[in-house]
């Protein structure tokens, strides 16, 4: 089984008044999405959760998909109303764990062959979505033209990138890519879990964008252009993509006892407006490790 230690890192106290709510974000990102602050920190946010504490909150009639427990207003007039947390799931493929594998942090998914379910009375057609990595610690022998510092001139070693998915029983594998970069597939062969789709890469690389700090469309669009077919980038898509018609929409009401957990890496989400009270919850996030640098990074 997966096992990841969790620590209860961050936990605040939320009030909501009328007229609030909380444009569409996710909680965490990959550490190449942060710039220079990406990897200096021990910890990363993985499960976020929250913990609503208002009694005879209404429902919002504009909401999706609602879930809610606990008390209810019928009959009484309600404390509240609004402020549902709207959240963008996705069917992940089975077999595998989403957010994070081996410390690398999902950054997209890949959209797999639609399935129908027949019913006696109907065809259900599904699409699942099968999660994709980014590895930013590919063991790579060092060029001249690496580094233009005279301290970093005589290291042998650099970090490159590479996006992979998890190996997986009666998985459709693509072509496998005419690969002449032979310091990543010796690099690969240590990782047989995983199927790797790009070739290694980095800001020096031809087909990476110049700018240091791309916003997260820019990383996706980039992150694309890196995978090894045409198909594969077609059904490539970012964790923060919610212009799709296969995704769930779930509308949670903040009602007194409903406890909320999710992934901090692939659920985007939102908070709708409040329309009247105030929203009151308990919030905060799960943290785990944050991949440390490799052993022979700096030789």
């Amino acid at each position: 089984g997966i096992h990841v230690e969790l620590k209860l890192s961050e936990m605040y106290y939320s009030i909501s008044p009328r007229g609030s709510s909380l444009p569409r974000h996710n909680d965490e990102r990959h550490e190449d999405t942060k710039g220079d602050k990406g990897w200096i920190h021990d910890t990363r946010r993985s499960i976020s959760w929250l913990i609503y504490l208002n009694d005879d909150w209404g429902i919002h009639s504009g909401a999706s998909t609602i879930v809610s427990s606990g008390t209810n207003c019928e009959g009484r007039e309600p404390s509240g109303n609004g402020g549902e947390l709207r959240a963008y799931c996705r069917k992940c493929c089975s077999n595998v764990q989403c957010g994070s594998h081996d410390g690398n942090i999902q950054v997209g998914w890949l959209r797999l062959q639609r399935t129908q379910n027949f019913n006696e009375d109907e065809i259900a057609i599904e699409e699942d979505f099968e999660p994709i990595f980014l590895d930013s610690w590919v063991k790579t022998l060092s060029e001249e033209e690496d580094y233009d510092d005279d301290e970093y001139e005589k290291l042998k070693w650099r970090p490159m990138s590479a996006l992979y998915r998890i190996n997986r029983d009666n998985l459709t594998k693509p072509k496998p890519y005419k690969n002449d970069f032979d310091q990543g597939q010796s690099y690969y062969q240590q990782y047989p879990q995983r199927e790797y789709l790009s070739k290694p890469f980095g800001p020096k690389s031809p087909s990476w964008p110049s700018e240091i700090n791309l916003n997260p469309s820019e990383f996706v669009k980039a992150l694309a252009s890196q995978l090894s077919d045409e198909d594969l980038q077609r059904r490539f898509i970012g964790t923060e993509d919610v212009q799709d018609p296969d995704i769930n929409i779930v509308d949670v009401v903040p009602s007194a006892g409903t406890l909320v957990l999710f992934d901090s890496v692939v659920v985007p989400h939102e908070v709708l407006e409040v329309t009247s009270g105030e929203r009151l919850a308990v919030a905060g996030w799960f943290h785990e490790l944050q991949q440390p640098f490799p052993d022979w990074y700096g030789t």
